[in-house]
């Protein structure tokens, strides 16, 4: 886990396994890309970095008790419903927030990410792999976007890449944006298990 100077706040992790997973028409979180379910691979590399790491889900699913789930606590079918739910938690702590269904995350891509925490800025972001846009699900939200992302969704916006483009963010660019790939259909699924058995 990275040190964070006394007057940072304490980086906590979340990872988003609240989708409805309806393209892959099965939940992504249990796919076994090295050798567990995802949910479990992603909680233990947030881990590495992170106070305490939890995993944002919808009410009433079944997530074991060892991934600390918190539960949707709004009627938004959006990661913004796991961001917000993890605030409602603790608002005091910084969110990294990791989804589910980017394989190739690792733990370098991670420490890039913190090195270039800004925690005067509401969240650091990468740009996304086109490299226009951020990408707003792996991304470091500070304590000061909590009220920000509440005035938000009570304006009816659910889009945190929406929140990101209007708001005091920092984006950087991430060295190898392969990195950001999504895996979200059983052809996307199928594909990328074809090209890692010839690497």
């Amino acid at each position: 886990m990275l040190e964070a100077s006394i007057d940072t706040p304490q980086l906590f992790g979340l990872v988003l396994a609240g989708g409805q997973s309806s393209r892959m028409g099965k939940d992504k979180g249990l796919i076994d890309f090295y050798g567990k379910p995802q949910r479990e691979y992603i909680f233990e590399l947030l881990s590495k970095f992170c106070v305490q790491v939890f995993t944002s889900c919808k009410e009433n699913a079944n997530i074991p008790f060892f991934l600390n789930p918190i539960s949707d606590q709004f009627k938004i079918e959006s990661p913004l419903n796991g961001i917000l739910s993890a605030f409602q938690k603790r608002k005091d702590v910084a969110w990294l927030t990791l989804p589910v269904d980017m394989p190739l995350i690792n733990s370098s891509s991670i420490e890039y990410l913190i090195f270039h925490r800004s925690k005067d800025h509401f969240a650091t972001c990468f740009f996304d792999s086109e490299e226009k846009n951020p990408e707003p699900l792996f991304t470091i939200w500070e304590p000061k976007a909590y009220v920000a992302l509440e005035k938000f969704y009570n304006s009816g916006k659910v889009s945190p890449r929406d929140f990101l483009k209007q708001s005091f963010v920092k984006i950087i660019k991430l060295p190898d944006v392969s990195v950001l790939l999504n895996i979200n259909s059983p052809e996307e699924l199928q594909k990328f298990n074809i090209t890692r058995s010839f690497r």
